[in-house]
């Protein structure tokens, strides 16, 4: 489990405590501190690792940072201001075991439709939508919403779980993407690799949408929408050739 920690430690408790709750599996709690004013310091030390970066090396380094430091079959990423349900990455597990060409599982998010974090693989006008603030579910693939899992082309970072084989093999995320969306360029450069990603119905877990670096007027928004511009010029022709692999 590796949770990235930017000034947010009060968040930080909250998903480290949901994390030990979980049911079904043993998980471990790696934290990467990614620069933060005041040094993050986990309550219970013993049962979580913990790395410190002096300063912000961007959310695809500092995750990939994360990663490196455990050997489990299995890896989650999960958002510092998420929360997981008991049995959250006991479904996603239980997905990813019964699908064995699927490399990443996510979840549904209380109190959000799927298609809020979600779907089919965003083009440039989805993207300018969404910074700003005029569109908030993605496209939604055949099938969502209905069975126990279904496939889609992404599921946003706040919370994936990861066969580390597909993982490594794709070269983990991307670190010149230092904020968004590297997120997506992982999943699809999963799917471009022949493997699936799937959205997991019972998998819940709590995270409340975030935009506060999205704001075209901050520099954290900027830098937000040169990463995107980055991805849609990289991705170009994406839809299409998931559409060949999938064929």
């Amino acid at each position: 489990m590796v949770l990235l920690c930017w000034d947010d430690e009060e968040d930080l408790e909250a998903a480290l405590a949901s994390v030990a709750a979980s049911e079904g599996v043993d998980a471990r709690a790696f934290v990467v501190d990614n620069g933060s004013e005041v040094p993050a310091r986990p309550a219970a030390p013993g049962t979580v690792v913990l790395l410190r970066n002096p300063a912000n090396r961007g959310v695809a380094a500092g995750r990939n940072q994360g990663a490196a430091l455990g050997r489990a079959p299995w890896v989650c990423f999960l958002d510092a201001d998420a929360r997981l349900a008991p049995d959250c990455l006991a479904r996603l597990v239980g997905a990813l075991r019964a699908a064995p060409r699927a490399a990443l599982a996510a979840p549904v998010f209380v109190g959000q439709t799927p298609a809020d974090s979600a779907g089919l693989s965003p083009g440039a006008r989805d993207k300018l939508a969404r910074l700003v603030s005029r569109r908030r579910p993605y496209s939604a693939p055949p099938g969502m919403g209905r069975g126990p899992a279904w496939e889609v082309d992404f599921a946003i970072g706040a919370c994936q779980l990861v066969r580390r084989a597909c993982f490594e093999a794709v070269g983990g995320f991307d670190e010149a993407y230092f904020y968004g969306p590297e997120d997506l360029d992982l999943c699809l450069r999963l799917r471009l690799a022949g493997w699936s990603v799937l959205q997991v119905a019972a998998a819940r877990c709590w995270h409340l949408p975030r935009r506060r670096h999205r704001s075209l007027a901050r520099p954290a928004g900027l830098r937000h929408a040169r990463a995107v511009a980055r991805h849609l010029w990289r991705s170009r022709g994406a839809r299409r050739e998931l559409a060949r692999v999938a064929g």
